[in-house]
C-alpha cells in the first residue's frame, strides 16, 4: 500500500511539475513531457545515489577541518519505487511524444 501511494505522489508532482510549465510557456502538455521526465529521472538519481561527486566533496571538507582522514565511499545506488516511476513516465513520454510527432519524424 505504501507503495501504491508513493507511485501516486510521485506521479502528481510529475504532472504537477509538466501542466505547470507548459501553463507557464503557454504550450502544449506533451512538448514538455520528455523533458520534464528526463529531469525527474537525474533528480531522483543524483540525490539517492551515495559515493559521488557532493559526497567526496564534504568528505574533502570535513576532512580539511578536522585533519582526520575518512574512508572513501563507493559508488552505489539503490532504485527506489520512486525512480522506477518516473522511469516508466519517461519510457512512456517518449513513445506518446515519437506517437504523436510521428508525422514531422516520418515526412520527407
Amino acid at each position: 500500500m505504501k507503495n501504491i501511494g508513493l507511485i501516486i505522489i510521485t506521479l502528481c508532482v510529475i504532472f504537477g511539475a509538466n501542466w505547470g510549465i507548459a501553463s507557464m510557456f503557454d504550450a502544449e502538455w506533451i512538448e514538455f513531457s520528455f523533458l520534464i521526465g528526463l529531469v525527474f529521472v537525474v533528480i531522483i538519481w543524483f540525490f539517492t545515489s551515495s559515493g559521488g561527486y557532493t559526497t567526496n566533496l564534504v568528505r574533502m571538507s570535513v576532512q580539511s577541518q578536522t585533519g582526520m582522514k575518512m574512508e572513501e565511499e563507493k559508488k552505489q545506488f539503490t532504485p527506489s519505487i520512486v525512480f522506477y516511476t518516473a522511469v516508466g513516465y519517461l519510457v512512456i513520454s517518449v513513445i506518446v511524444t515519437i506517437y504523436y510527432y510521428k508525422d514531422y519524424f516520418i515526412s520527407s
